[in-house]
């Protein structure tokens, strides 16, 4: 393999990665299905605490706000999916922080977070 190949699946790996994981292409709008199965993993993780590694909460705050930010339906998420981002890269929040974050998501789930999972 050439240095400029290794160098081109270097960078793409990453990109490649994220999309596999994510299961949808960055520039799909998100359903209304999968910003609620964010908003559900994030009450789910809110109810089992922070844990000691990694910071799921804050990595879950991150997803949905990734979400919110793709989804082109009604209500209007793009305040929410700023707010989960300030979350998301923030050292600490609260419940309420949460639930004050996601109350446009919350209308849009039919539920109030931790209250559907």
């Amino acid at each position: 393999m050439t240095r400029h190949r290794a160098l081109v699946l270097t960078a793409v790996a990453p990109a490649l990665a994220l999309v596999v994981a994510c299961g949808a292409p960055a520039g799909r709008p998100a359903s209304r299905a999968e910003v609620c199965q964010g908003f559900d993993a994030l009450g789910d993780q809110l109810l089992q605490g922070n844990g000691v590694f990694g910071n799921p909460l804050f990595h879950k705050a991150g997803d949905l706000a990734w979400l919110a930010s793709r989804y082109q339906g009604q209500p209007d998420l793009s305040r929410d999916a700023a707010a989960l981002h300030r979350i998301a890269g923030a050292d600490s929040t609260t419940g309420a922080d949460l639930m004050d974050a996601t109350v446009n998501i919350a209308t849009l789930c039919g539920h109030p977070l931790t209250l559907g999972t």
